[in-house]
């Protein structure tokens, strides 16, 4: 059932799109659509052995590990772990672990969301 200002989306019916590489899969949702300013989530699945290199955000974020495990830097995340990071900071790379690894990401900012690859700022330089 859905009301005003309630969205239902259910597993079966998520719009999951392919990331960097086809072991990288999400389904993206904005808490208010059309708003750049508005909270986006991320659930992503990676694949064993999968590397995210290193990278930044412009927002603010939280991360989930819902399963599996992945080592970001020097340090392994598993089930049930948290990451808390604030805009700007680099981290990575992201190796997944050979379980794969699902993690759900709550950027505070959508329009600020996009992946800074090390040594380039949000305008690409």
């Amino acid at each position: 059932m859905a009301a005003r200002g309630h969205r239902d989306i259910f597993a079966a019916d998520m719009a999951w799109q392919e990331g960097e590489s086809p072991g990288i899969r999400y389904a993206r949702f904005l808490l208010e659509e059309g708003s750049g300013t508005s909270p986006m989530v991320i659930l992503s699945r990676f694949e064993p052995g999968e590397v995210v290199g290193a990278h930044t955000h412009d927002t603010n974020y939280f991360e989930y590990v819902i399963e599996g495990e992945q080592t970001v830097g020097k340090v392994t995340f598993g089930k049930g772990d948290v990451r808390l990071v604030s805009a700007g900071t680099g981290y990575g790379p992201i190796v997944i672990g050979p379980q794969g690894c699902t993690v759900l990401i709550v950027f505070q900012e959508a329009a600020r969301a996009m992946t800074i690859p090390k040594g380039q700022t949000a305008t690409g330089n």
